[in-house]
């Protein structure tokens, strides 16, 4: 067994052609010479947030499998017998009220499911159906699908459906945003576009990534009243802890709020528990799961908020608890201190350990190559710890950025790492000379540091070694004597 470390520099990435030039062997020198000493390429990687990233880093899947768990439901027509949804359908008939349908948008089959939903649920007589889309994109170029399937949906539902509001997710997890969201709930007061297709140009000549749409409303009518429905059509664990404290504390109109019923699609969080028609699938090969197989343990350095949603992913989409796989918070900002990060690589005994850098949060470009340089320097001292102790080094990013900042002069930048990362890799016996790096997934990543840890472990991963003969090529020439 052999003790490795995942080194991650998340929202890092090969920068493309539009991209300002952040990264400079100057500004991260440390990584400049090790990309000449390990073994280094780059792999594909178009995920834009850490959830996506871990969920394909663990269990090789791109999205969540309560996708193809709603597939099987619309092809065989059986949500139509689940029990919720005919309670939520006869709940709102007996009511004579509407129900409003909180779309957690991700990508196209989100919207193909709701309108398979909508073609059964338009049957009954409802006196009105709101959709409040959710967008939870993280690219400026999702706007073109966007923009597509709001036409499609608005073409293909029926008279009786009508989109509401329009909100970014980050609205969800931000009290002012939230406060903001509840009042034009409530009030329809706000931004108002009746022209969807002119509002999505203005958000891209904006460059507001859909994350982060500031809520707008389309059609009027829209606000909560007594006896109204709220269904959340979501895929993943959705926080709804702010949405409903601010919802069931608002001055802004009197509303019997204990007659209106929340249900979601999947579980979601809440200050209660709420009603939910499906629950989560779950993966059959999961980090987890893989450590337990070779007898080795996990350690990951992360930031609170961060570590229940990690583990999540980690543990197969479940909430497990377990000894093999540890957490360390890293709100104290410890991992930026090169003599603790050592003591806690020496204090810990585990088999791999998982440090997570991010610069995603970064809001200005100065802030940005500060946070670069900063770990590029603990980066230093991590590999000359893993030389001295004979520890393999995976160094990446399991997921990058596309985002827009001003710089010191107050300039509009893009900083574009999405599509590919970085992969170096220091280790005993793994040289240029009979490796190689493969094209693959983060999955891929993630099998070759377990076998790097344990060689029992089978499933395929990144490096591939090279045939004999071939390493012939890449021996030095012996120096002739003088």
């Amino acid at each position: 067994m052999k003790k490795n470390i995942l080194f991650l520099i998340n929202g890092f990435g090969v920068e493309r052609s539009d991209s300002y030039a952040v990264y400079s062997a100057d500004l991260m020198p440390n990584m400049d010479k090790l990309t000449k000493e390990g073994l280094f390429a780059s792999i594909p990687n178009n995920f834009l947030d850490y959830k996506s990233a871990y969920r394909n880093f663990s269990m090789g899947i791109k999205y969540p499998l309560a996708y193809s768990l709603i597939e099987n439901n619309i092809n065989s027509l059986d949500f139509k017998k689940n029990q919720l949804y005919k309670y939520i359908i006869n709940e709102v008939l007996l009511n004579k009220s509407r129900l409003h349908i909180w779309v957690f948008w991700e990508n196209e089959k989100t919207i193909e499911h709701l309108l398979a939903f909508l073609k059964e649920i338009e049957k009954n007589n409802f006196s009105r159906i709101f959709i409040h889309l959710v967008l939870c994109q993280q690219s400026i170029n999702d706007y073109k699908d966007i923009d597509r399937m709001i036409n499609s949906l608005n073409y293909e539902s029926g008279q009786k459906v009508k989109i509401g509001i329009v909100t970014g997710e980050a609205n969800f997890h931000n009290m002012l945003s939230t406060k903001d969201l509840i009042k034009n709930y409530m009030t329809e007061f706000g931004e108002k576009w009746k022209d969807l297709s002119k509002k999505i140009e203005v958000l891209v000549q904006t460059k507001t990534v859909p994350f982060n749409t500031r809520t707008f409303s389309v059609n009027p009518t829209y606000r909560l009243e007594n006896n109204d429905q709220i269904l959340i059509f979501n895929y993943n664990n959705v926080d709804l802890t702010l949405f409903r404290q601010e919802l069931f504390i608002q001055k802004y109109r009197e509303v019997d709020l204990n007659s209106i019923k929340f249900y979601s699609l999947f579980p979601v969080k809440a200050e209660v528990q709420l009603p939910f028609m499906y629950n989560y699938a779950v993966a059959s090969n999961y980090t987890l799961d893989s450590l337990k197989k070779i007898n080795a343990t996990c350690l990951v350095m992360d930031k609170t908020d961060k570590c229940s949603y990690i583990n999540y992913y980690l543990t197969g989409l479940r909430n497990t608890i377990d000894e093999s796989l540890k957490y360390l918070p890293t709100d104290d900002d410890f991992i930026y201190d090169n003599e603790k990060i050592i003591q806690t690589l020496t204090t810990y005994d585990r088999n791999l350990y998982i440090i997570n850098y991010e610069i995603d949060s970064c809001k200005y470009f100065e802030e940005l190559t500060s946070r670069l340089s900063k770990i590029d320097t603990v980066l230093g001292a991590v590999a000359a710890y893993c030389k001295q102790n004979n520890v393999g080094l995976f160094i990446t990013s399991l997921y990058g950025i596309e985002k827009e900042m001003y710089n010191s002069k107050q300039e509009l930048i893009k900083i574009n790492f999405s599509g590919r990362s970085p992969l170096v890799i220091l280790a005993d016996g793994i040289k240029s000379s009979n490796c190689s790096i493969t094209e693959g997934t983060l999955f891929e990543l993630q099998n070759s540091i377990l076998k790097s840890i344990n060689s029992s472990h089978k499933m395929p991963g990144l490096l591939k070694k090279k045939a004999p003969f071939l390493s012939i090529l890449y021996k030095k020439p012996k120096e002739s004597k003088k």
